[in-house]
């Protein structure tokens, strides 16, 4: 069994079937429910990696699109997309490492 399933048990959100990025967000608004404390960092990586899925999925219908045009018009609008993808998952892993530098958020 995979860990968010272990934890998706143990916050007892039944039988849900979401995307990691969508159990992040109900693990994250359970825990919160519950008076847990969570820390900025972990809420401000879950906003990055549900940009970074609206991104990659609008990604994948420009390419649709495109192949069903016959035209290169909507690549271009991938260009600046993936930019923004890059600089989430750099905003993403320094969220981690100040995560990381500190133990504080753990002894809670």
């Amino acid at each position: 069994m995979q860990n968010g399933q272990v934890l998706a048990q143990q916050l007892d959100l039944g039988s849900i079937n979401l995307g990691n990025v969508a159990l992040g967000r109900k693990l994250l608004d359970e825990l919160m429910a519950k008076g847990a404390p969570v820390p900025r960092e972990f809420v401000m990586v879950q906003e990055m990696l549900e940009a970074c899925e609206r991104n990659s999925l609008q990604v994948a219908a420009n390419i649709a699109d495109a192949r069903r045009e016959k035209s290169q018009a909507r690549l271009k609008g991938n260009e600046a997309l993936l930019k923004e993808q890059n600089d989430l998952f750099e905003k993403i892993a320094a969220a981690y490492n100040c995560l990381a530098a500190t133990d504080e958020w753990t002894k809670k």
